[in-house]
C-alpha cells in the first residue's frame, strides 16, 4: 500500500475511533479490556473496507435542494421561502444581510450581464462604490430599480416575496447553508471530475 494511502487510513482511523469511542461511551461503561477490543474491531472494519470512512449520505431533504439547483426550471424560486427557514421573523433582513456583501453584488451584476441585454452597466459600477458604504442599504427592489435587473422579483406587502431566478437562488441558498454548500460544490467537482 503507497505511503499516501497508509497515511489517510490511519487518519480515517484516529477520527473515526475518537467518533466512535465518545458515541459508546456516552451510552454504557465498558472496561478497558473491552475498549482495546472494540478499537481493534474497527480498525479491521476499516481496513477491510466494510466500514465507510467518508461523510455520511446526506439527508433527503438536502437531496432534494441539490438536485432542484443541479437540474434547475425556468420558474424563480422564493428568497423569502429559503431566508425563512434560516429566520423565520424577519426573512427579509436576512436577503438585506446577503445583499450586503461585495461579492453578492458583483455575482448579481455577472449574472445580469450575461443574461439581461438593458442592464445598466453604469449603474451597476457606482452601485459598486455605493455598497462599500457601511450606511448603505441595497434592497432587493433597490438593486432591480437602480440596473434594471431582472434576475430578482419584488413585491411588498402582506403576500410580497423577494424571487430569484434559480441560478441566484442556488447562491442565496449556499450563502446561508454550509451542508448545502459543501454538497453543491463537491457534486459540481465530482461532475468535472467524471468528464
Amino acid at each position: 500500500m503507497p505511503r499516501a494511502a497508509k497515511t489517510e487510513l490511519h487518519w480515517a482511523y484516529v477520527i473515526t475511533r475518537e467518533e466512535v469511542m465518545r458515541r459508546v461511551n456516552e451510552r454504557v461503561e465498558l472496561p478497558a479490556e473491552e475498549w482495546e477490543s472494540l478499537r481493534d474491531h474497527l480498525f479491521d472494519l476499516i481496513v477491510s473496507g466494510e466500514a465507510s470512512i467518508h461523510e455520511s449520505k446526506m439527508s433527503a431533504s438536502l437531496e432534494r435542494t441539490v438536485i432542484k439547483y443541479l437540474y434547475p426550471i425556468d420558474d424563480f424560486i422564493s428568497l423569502t421561502d429559503i431566508a425563512r427557514r434560516f429566520d423565520s421573523d424577519n426573512p427579509s433582513y436576512l436577503i438585506q444581510s446577503w445583499l450586503r456583501s461585495r461579492n453578492t453584488v458583483e455575482f448579481l451584476g455577472e449574472w445580469e450581464r450575461n443574461n439581461n441585454s438593458d442592464f445598466d452597466e453604469t449603474a451597476f459600477k457606482k452601485l459598486l462604490i455605493d455598497v462599500r458604504s457601511p450606511s448603505y442599504t441595497l434592497t432587493p427592489s433597490k438593486w432591480i430599480k437602480e440596473v434594471n435587473a431582472i434576475g430578482l422579483t419584488s413585491k411588498r406587502g402582506k403576500n410580497g416575496k423577494t424571487m430569484a431566478h434559480p441560478f441566484i437562488a442556488c447562491d442565496f441558498e449556499m450563502w446561508n447553508d454550509m451542508k448545502f454548500r459543501y454538497e453543491m460544490v463537491k457534486h459540481s467537482i465530482d461532475f468535472i471530475q467524471k468528464e
